[in-house]
């Protein structure tokens, strides 16, 4: 190995990366200025490991560099730093040469104020909301059972592959339009507000997620954009954001119509669960059922009363009166019992149709396959379900059949 110290010999010698790292590391430890340090900055994707280490970036206009405080100095602090604050850290510059990676060690962490992101987010936000934007009234209805979703959001990663699973075990009867779009970057809210112009042009879109999945606050900057917020807020279908997680909030989220949490939570926002719709369906149908048997029972009860009062009659005419009055009775009471089927019979069909529209059997009809273990007939509706030798049950509209699992490819 090469005395790194000696710079006659490193001047001439040809390094490995792990003696360039290890002589990188040896020079900043050497160094008493970053030994011990006092440097200005903002706080980005501030986050508390389990262990309680205390994980971050520090940045300004022009850079950033990882941070860490670890949990000994973590307890020590005087408030609870996020992101957007401005901050005195004081400490020293580590290298770590595994990744060649390096890092401000922080042993104190002093509020400054708030960064220039977070104040430039507060005054748009203050802007937007003083003219009226995020005013309740404003806000769309969300149809209840949408015909058509339109999805704003990258064709590719988890985002809408967990919004399409959602769907389809919740809601399968909905179309899903997928408009993609950048979610980060330069251009993300042009093209964003490309995707809006393009989800009003389709024309029969009920309802439409605007979604991307967790970030830091630079990654997650594009929803915040001013010219964004206000074609969101002139959009003309109702519209709901499903950005980053539960605890990241942007513009886009006061401005839209509904905010989610994330989006497999916008997914459920939007739909109604199908197996309600059935079983709300299956109860109209029993009080329909019901109510007939009672209006049928209560005419046969009128026809009982009114054939005793009738045996008690002694005088023939009026004898021949009753008879009389029975009999249109009975016929009326005959003749509204019939209406009355056929009101609940023509309502009962409808509510039969509508069960029929919701059978996923009818999706099995546009072409789909159910498919369910062999042995203990459960439904297959995930990946991790299926084993290499099992026997599936592959149901289509018209039949079944059975094949054996030779190999499981996961999706990238």
């Amino acid at each position: 190995m090469f005395d790194l110290l000696d710079s006659s010999e490193a001047a001439e010698a040809v390094f490995s990366v792990s003696d360039l790292n290890l002589h990188i590391k040896r020079v900043l430890e050497c160094d008493p200025i970053l030994s011990d340090i006092a440097v200005t900055g903002e706080i980005s994707n501030f986050k508390i490991h389990s262990s309680g280490h205390c994980y971050f970036s520090l940045k300004d206009a022009n850079g950033q560099i990882r941070a860490v405080l670890w949990r000994r100095d973590a307890a020590k602090l005087g408030f609870r730093p996020s992101d957007g604050d401005r901050v005195l850290a004081m400490g020293s510059v580590d290298f770590y040469p595994v990744r060649g990676e390096t890092s401000f060690v922080a042993r104190e962490l002093h509020f400054a104020g708030q960064g220039a992101q977070f104040e430039a987010f507060m005054r748009l936000k203050t802007l937007l909301e003083e003219e009226g934007l995020f005013d309740a009234d404003k806000k769309k209805e969300l149809p209840l059972m949408p015909k058509t979703i339109g999805v704003i959001t990258s064709p590719t990663g988890a985002v809408i592959r967990d919004i399409l699973n959602v769907l389809a075990r919740r809601y399968p009867l909905a179309q899903v339009v997928l408009i993609p779009a950048a979610v980060q970057g330069f251009s993300a809210p042009m093209d964003l507000i490309r995707a809006l112009h393009f989800a009003e042009a389709w024309g029969d879109l009920d309802v439409v997620i605007m979604a991307r999945g967790g970030g830091s606050a630079e990654d997650l900057w594009a929803f915040n954009d001013e010219e964004l917020a206000r074609t969101v807020a002139d959009f003309s279908i109702p519209l709901v954001s499903a950005i980053g997680h539960e605890t990241d909030f942007t513009i886009l989220d006061f401005v839209a119509d509904r905010r989610a949490p994330t989006p497999s939570a916008a997914a459920e926002l939007v739909t109604p669960d199908v197996r309600q719709l059935l079983g709300y369906l299956a109860g109209l149908q029993l009080r329909a059922t019901q109510g007939i048997a009672g209006e049928v029972q209560q005419a046969r009860y009128r026809v009982d009363v009114l054939n005793q009062q009738l045996a008690f009659a002694s005088p023939v005419r009026c004898l021949e009166l009753e008879r009389e009055r029975l009999q249109a009775l009975r016929k009326r009471a005959e003749e509204a019992s019939k209406a009355r089927v056929k009101i609940e019979t023509q309502r009962l069909a409808g509510l039969s149709a509508q069960l029929r529209a919701l059978d996923p059997r009818r999706v099995l009809e546009r072409g789909y396959a159910m498919l369910s273990d062999a042995q203990s007939g459960a439904i297959i509706s995930a990946l991790e379900e299926v084993r290499e030798g099992q026997t599936l049950v592959v149901t289509l509209q018209k039949g079944t059949f059975q094949v054996a699992v030779q190999n499981i490819h996961p999706s990238p």
